[in-house]
């Protein structure tokens, strides 16, 4: 109501009222399509979350807990006399984690390539010599 009040030159008939009234509702209703449209095709995937495969959870029962407890056993590896950090199962662990490789610097680079260029054969710094010639 407040929209149609702002308009310049209010409607002043009854039937001018309503087809301000019925475009306003046309328009408003639009909206609403366009609304769920959007939603429908520009709606982020859920996503699911699924036990890995090659992954076991190992679950232990009120009973064996409290004998863990009792004998001072480690839960995750079952075995005493260390901590989290100690663990030896652990260590295997952090092994299999792939070290992403870092970047050199390009001091770093540049001292990696003239050592390879130095160990090179005099053959092989020729064939090289060779190939910038011609543009490879």
């Amino acid at each position: 109501m407040k929209i149609m009040m702002r308009l310049k030159g209010k409607p002043e008939k009854i039937n001018n009222w309503m087809n301000t009234a019925i475009l306003y509702n046309e328009t408003w209703e639009q909206a609403q399509q366009y609304g769920k449209r959007w939603d429908k095709d520009n709606r982020r995937t859920q996503q699911t979350f699924q036990k890995k495969e090659g992954t076991s959870i190992k679950k232990i029962s009120e009973a064996g807990r409290k004998e863990y407890m009792a004998k001072g056993l480690y839960f995750q590896c079952g075995r005493s006399r260390h901590r989290v950090k100690d663990c030896p199962d652990g260590a295997k662990k952090k092994e299999q984690k792939k070290e992403e490789p870092r970047k050199m610097t390009k001091e770093k680079q540049y001292v990696k390539i003239h050592a390879l260029v130095n160990d090179q054969s005099k053959e092989e710094k020729d064939l090289l010599h060779l190939m910038e010639q011609k543009g490879f």
